[in-house]
């Protein structure tokens, strides 16, 4: 039966070891965590980049409204489309007067309306913006289309590289599991190498030297990174969302709020996850230290 206070006495006896393993597990959470919560961050930011990007489709000149409208009507059909908005030549000249007031004298000095008619197109995603770009080319009574092609590259390559980083953090930290849980094993086998050999000498079988040792209780760390990484991403999504609607007033952003609730959220979970780690480090600790002298003093 473990108490209190025996824990407290094994954490003085073994502070070093007990420190180390509960540092090695709390830096690979946290560090996965942050990881993740960096990566929410991101496709947030390019979703609300997404939802603003558009594709311009300069309409031919002198397209009469009936064509126009047809034309509007049939992009808002396409499943890749979010929504089209026809924009007119007036209306076109009145935002580069708004944006450009210092060339208002030449905008004023203008006998005609140079800026043709055109729709502009927000598809639901960049990914497929290429194939939609070439679909609306092709539509009759458009002249020409454009978009911006850098930031739609530049988009692709930050998913590319956030969806690398996780790929690398995954793998890093199931390796530095792996072997975490190998040497913790091995060291509670160890400890107990004495009556692993009479044991065997006896006839044992593996499996039942195997079940006879303590190494069962480190099935509880792997459990609990487990939960952990299981448990993380919906505690973040949870906590963004209240977040967001309790707090909206803070920023008119909603990627600050995203990325404060993904923070508050990785603290937490890592401060409970290093408390964990302490407690099981220290029950494996005592356990192999107890059964340690109970041996020592049958041999005596």
């Amino acid at each position: 039966m473990f108490t209190f206070k025996q824990t407290l006495q094994d954490l003085r006896r073994h502070p070093v070891r007990t420190l180390l393993v509960s540092i090695l597990i709390a830096v690979l959470m946290v560090a996965s965590a942050g990881i993740y919560a960096m990566s929410m961050d991101v496709r947030h930011t390019i979703s609300e980049i997404e939802s603003t990007h558009s594709i311009n489709a300069y309409l031919l000149a002198g397209l009469d409204q009936t064509s126009i409208q047809t034309l509007l009507e049939q992009m808002q059909k396409d499943e890749a489309v979010a929504r089209a908005e026809y924009v007119s030549p007036a209306d076109g000249l009145k935002k580069l007067e708004t944006q450009y007031p210092q060339f208002a004298s030449v905008f004023s000095d203008l006998t005609r309306n140079p800026i043709p008619p055109l729709i502009r197109v927000y598809p639901v995603s960049v990914q497929g913006i290429t194939g939609l770009a070439a679909e609306l080319r092709s539509l009759a009574g458009v002249q020409t289309v454009e978009y911006d092609e850098g930031s739609v590259q530049g988009m692709a390559n930050a998913n590319v590289f956030v969806h690398s980083l996780l790929l690398y953090m995954l793998v890093l930290a199931s390796f530095l599991f792996i072997a975490g849980f190998c040497l913790m094993a091995f060291s509670i086998i160890n400890g107990k190498r004495k009556e692993t050999a009479v044991l065997s000498v006896v006839g044992a079988s593996n499996l039942q030297v195997l079940l006879s040792t303590p190494a069962h209780l480190v099935a509880v760390w792997a459990l609990a990174s487990v939960l952990f990484a299981v448990v993380l991403p919906s505690v973040i999504r949870y906590s963004t969302t209240q977040l967001k609607v309790s707090f909206s007033w803070v920023t008119p952003e909603p990627v600050g709020v995203v990325y404060a609730g993904a923070a508050s959220a990785v603290v937490l979970a890592s401060l409970a996850c290093l408390l964990l780690a302490c407690v099981i480090a220290t029950l494996l600790a005592y356990r192999m230290d107890e059964e340690q002298r109970r041996e020592e003093t049958l041999l005596e």
